[in-house]
């Protein structure tokens, strides 16, 4: 079935019943005919829905794509019974494309309770604009939703998660890159290595061993300090710590010694 074509959206929600009717009872051949004329007839319905998320870090004619081959899905899953098509088409076309947001286009994945508050934002968003005809805030569209101003605000913040901002992007017209002015406290990284390579020597030492350490070069107190809150003299917190920074130095040599001739 060719859906590719664009046509007018010239829709007879009169006759399209008996046409999706007839072609569940027809052979192979004028079922595919019957139903070509029915997303001929709605081409335009399609389009107009996707439309309605463009810009949002997804190609146009992708998002296009999606709603005609929901279109078809509508089609075969409609039934006389459930009313009039273009309702019914219209829903599934909207589900199909907020499902391929949800699975395809995250550059960044928040959590499933945001992506979830985003579409109700949406949703909550229209019937207010629609209502009071401007665009309401996030008091307001946490009221109609009933959710904190908080939730909304972080869902709304990461809306860019469908197509990020690039590091490269200028700031402004022929000025610098983005990733180039943030600024960043590089001594993290130095963190990290010593957490890196502290971490797998403290594992075979005692309780108190490991409070000595975290007093002294976590909390960062002086060995008076930390001799009176243990209850013992400055001179025995000096040679504990001194003989316990020896065994995790003769600890560290032996491992990076295991690691070279590995």
């Amino acid at each position: 079935m060719n859906i590719t074509s664009e046509g007018p959206s010239t829709i007879h929600d009169d006759d399209t019943s008996s046409l999706i009717e007839a072609a569940s009872q027809a052979g192979p051949v004028e079922r595919a005919a019957l139903e070509e004329e029915v997303v001929r007839r709605h081409l335009g319905l399609a389009r107009h829905l996707a439309g309605r998320y463009a810009g949002r870090g997804v190609d146009r004619e992708d998002l296009v794509q999606v709603a005609n081959f929901a279109l078809v899905k509508s089609i075969r899953g409609f039934h006389h019974d459930r009313g009039e098509f273009v309702p019914f088409a219209t829903v599934t076309i909207l589900g199909e494309i907020k499902k391929y947001f949800r699975d395809h286009c995250w550059g960044v994945r928040p959590p499933r309770r945001i992506q979830q508050l985003q579409a109700d934002i949406t949703a909550a968003s229209e019937r207010l604009l629609q209502a009071d005809g401007h665009m309401p805030g996030v008091p307001e569209i946490a009221a109609e939703l009933g959710v904190d101003a908080a939730d909304v605000s972080e869902a709304m913040a990461a809306r860019g998660c469908f197509s990020p901002t690039s590091l490269d992007q200028p700031v402004r017209d022929g000025g610098q890159p983005l990733g180039e002015t943030m600024r960043f406290d590089e001594t993290t990284y130095d963190f990290i290595d010593d957490w890196v390579t502290v971490g797998p020597l403290c594992e075979g030492l005692g309780d108190d061993e490991r409070e000595l350490l975290r007093l002294r070069f976590v909390e960062d107190k002086t060995q008076q300090e930390i001799a009176d809150l243990v209850g013992v003299s400055q001179m025995q917190v000096s040679r504990r710590l001194s003989k316990l920074l020896e065994q995790l130095r003769e600890k560290a040599t032996v491992t990076e010694g295991v690691r070279r001739v590995a």
